[in-house]
């Protein structure tokens, strides 16, 4: 059985924000989603880096690819 539940985790322990459907002693396999939270700061110095070693015709051809939409959801041509 699969159960999707929130927990909080603190001093070493997960702790669940719901009951749980298990038996004591159950044995369960533990799968860790987290959320990163990035700062607008982080945001800003990942942009900036972007074109970081681009020389100032390769950032130009990068972005008229990016706006030619001509080809967007277009198949491939065989």
């Amino acid at each position: 059985m699969r159960q999707t539940i929130k927990a909080r985790y603190h001093d070493g322990v997960l702790q669940p924000l719901e009951p749980l459907a298990l038996a004591d002693d159950a044995e369960v396999q533990v799968t860790v989603d987290t959320e990163i939270v990035v700062s607008a700061e982080e945001i800003l110095r990942r942009a900036a880096r972007v074109y970081q070693g681009f020389t100032a015709e390769d950032i130009a051809h990068v972005e008229a690819i990016a706006l030619d939409r001509q080809h967007f959801f277009r198949e491939p041509a065989a």
